[in-house]
């Protein structure tokens, strides 16, 4: 039976997420029935859906990947008036931010949004509710990552568990009973699959095609590194050997077991930075150092409490982590591994390696994508594809432009899309209009304050948003006393994942309360107190950046600029320059104790003020003089001072 709605004769597409390939054969095709009942019975329509299986809705850049792809098709002239999906969780885990800025951007496009599970007719409730499950999907995610962490680490101190979940070139993973009696061995093959091996006889169980997940080992079972493969181990021997006593780099190295026809691990050819990591590992003279890189969004494992990351934002937080942390987990299996002379070679290079972390020779890697160097790469972006601008170098003079990387080969030979901008003047034209307005921000005081006062008003809510998100705080502390009282059956384990996605959604909601009960509004005095501050802070900004130039270019850019929008065809770039959140943020929770809680200082949620817009020509051509680089002056520089007066 049809359902009136808003969404009857409606189209939309499918948004299919999982966060594991393990979970892709069930989860995808489950969460499509799902929504194909909830279209029928909304008489709505179905294009062909957008999947993303295997890819962790924690992580921003895979939203914004399918967010980009259902964009792309409307441009190329398919209908879409919704995205439909089975809930706020296969959307994204990314938090409320985020989710809104995803929102913002499908509305832009004229396409809205349904949720299979817990659909809500009226829109501005929708909305509200939207955000409140975004964030509570969020928390949801940070608790099983903190819970995930605190598990792995007891495993690693208790001696339960190796180092590393995939264990290295040759070595192979041993599974043992509480007891201590040897289960099995499991072996990872070159096409992926996976094969369990009698410890005891050597012969082969059960097989694992690639992509499915081997052998589970129990909470009370434990598991360490032992010897794998023997011809796999004769090639490990042999790279040492050829390293350490014949004086082999890692290119050589790779190059005489390619022309061998020697296969890598996956079943492929051997690259430099492969025989490094080898050299590197130190699994193979008996130790396996955990906890030495950091490769998470939430939290990274640590002694006694996982250990919060304060700058994750939705992205994997890659890097080396204080020697303080690492865990040193030993293998006595694998201590004769390599011949006792190459061992000792290696232990002594090893060392080295770990002091050369320790005294900062070695360091972070960093990005290469030019987002550090150059003003406006990841800025930038493409007006009909949505897509980011990146800096490109060539032609004569290894000059730097700004053009779309990837998508080249899919384009007509004439198409405007594969035109490059030239970087130079675009810089110069975007800093000196920055320069320009921060040397006059005074007169844009009245603009600032005004912004602020609203925030501010926005922040304390009205009596109806109260009242909604009181009813639903009820709603859910009901069907979390009916889930409670649910424990207790044979699926105790999906009761208690419910009962921790509805304790978020409560307390999303007692957060949301908190900001509104925070304290009263503002004073005027505090406004204007926040105000001058807020400017005097971007004009020392903008004199940082006169005294360092270069160095400084890019954090101003990222601060000031809201959005810049390139147009190829016509060689133009729409460029919003803004008053940054932190900027007043900074500035609120500096108000005296006296004045205001500390509760008041933490909770708002400040947004950019929008300051000016310009739009920048830029030349069909570029030579000479255009390729030269801005100086800056800075506020104190005569000729600024009479521009910004």
């Amino acid at each position: 039976m049809t359902q009136k709605s808003r969404l009857n004769g409606k189209r939309g597409v499918p948004l299919l997420r999982c966060s594991t390939m393990t979970q892709a054969d069930t989860s995808i095709d489950d969460q499509l029935n799902s929504i194909e009942a909830f279209a029928k019975r909304m008489d709505m329509q179905l294009g062909e859906p957008v999947r993303l299986a295997g890819k962790s809705g924690s992580i921003k850049k895979n939203l914004d990947g399918m967010v980009n792809q259902v964009i792309d098709r409307k441009h190329a002239g398919e209908r879409i008036d919704v995205v439909v999906y089975f809930d706020q969780s296969r959307f994204g885990r990314s938090g409320a931010m985020h989710f809104g800025h995803l929102a913002d951007r499908l509305s832009n496009e004229g396409i809205g949004l349904a949720e299979v599970d817990g659909y809500i007719e009226d829109k501005a409730t929708a909305d509200l509710v939207r955000v409140i499950k975004a964030e509570a999907a969020k928390r949801h995610a940070m608790s099983i990552s903190e819970s995930s962490a605190r598990g792995s680490q007891s495993s690693l101190q208790g001696n339960r568990r190796s180092h590393s979940v995939r264990p290295a070139y040759g070595i192979d993973k041993l599974y043992l009973d509480p007891q201590g009696n040897e289960r099995m061995i499991i072996r990872r093959l070159q096409d992926g699959s996976s094969v369990e091996i009698d410890p005891a006889t050597g012969e082969l169980g059960v097989r694992y095609d690639p992509g499915v997940r081997a052998y589970r080992k129990g909470s009370l079972e434990l598991d360490t590194l032992v010897p794998g493969d023997p011809k796999a181990r004769e090639v490990v021997i042999r790279i040492f050997r050829m390293h350490h006593e014949e004086g082999f780099g890692g290119t050589r190295i790779a190059r005489v077991l390619n022309d061998e026809d020697i296969r890598a691990a996956t079943g492929g050819r051997w690259y430099k930075a492969t025989i490094e990591s080898i050299l590197r590992n130190e699994v193979y003279t008996g130790y396996g150092y955990a906890n030495r890189i950091s490769n998470a969004i939430y939290c990274n494992q640590a002694p006694n409490l996982p250990k919060q990351l304060d700058d994750a934002d939705g992205r994997l937080i890659r890097g080396i982590r204080p020697s303080e942390d690492w865990h040193v987990v030993e293998y006595p299996k694998l201590k004769d591994y390599l011949p006792a002379e190459l061992r000792e070679k290696a232990m002594a290079s090893h060392a080295e390696y770990r002091e050369r972390i320790a005294d900062g020779s070695i360091q972070n890697p960093k990005r290469a994508n030019g987002r550090l160097k150059f003003l406006l790469s990841g800025l930038l972006t493409e007006k009909t594809t949505g897509r980011a601008l990146k800096a490109i170098r060539g032609g004569s003079g290894n000059r730097t432009y700004y053009g779309l990387k990837g998508i080249s080969e899919t384009l007509p030979t004439g198409s405007f899309l594969r035109r490059r901008l030239p970087a130079p003047p675009l810089h110069r034209a975007v800093l000196e209009e920055i320069e320009t307005l921060l040397c006059g921000l005074n007169d844009f005081e009245i603009i600032i304050a005004d912004s602020i006062k609203q925030q501010d008003r926005d922040r304390r809510g009205n009596v109806d948003q109260v009242e909604q998100l009181l009813e639903e705080r009820d709603r859910l502390r009901n069907r979390y006393r009916s889930q409670v009282d649910m424990l207790g059956g044979i699926d105790d384990g999906l009761v208690r994942e419910s009962i921790s996605k509805t304790a978020g959604l409560i307390q999303a909601i007692d957060d949301r309360l908190a900001v509104m009960n925070s304290g009263p509004e503002m004073t005027e005095q505090e406004i204007c107190e926040v105000t001058k501050g807020v400017i005097g802070d971007m004009q020392a900004m903008l004199q940082r950046f006169a005294d360092q130039g270069e160095p400084a270019l890019r954090s101003v850019a990222e601060a000031m600029i809201g959005s810049a929008v390139a147009d190829m065809e016509n060689s133009e770039v729409d460029i919003e320059l803004i008053v940054p959140a932190a900027f007043i943020e900074q500035r609120v929770r500096g108000l005296a104790e006296r004045r205001r809680p500390e509760a008041f200082r933490q909770a708002p949620k400040w947004q950019p003020i929008p300051l000016d817009a310009v739009t920048v020509e830029l030349p069909e051509r570029c030579s000479k003089d255009c390729w030269q680089p801005f100086k800056p002056k800075g506020c104190d520089d005569c000729r600024r001072q009479r521009r910004a007066a």
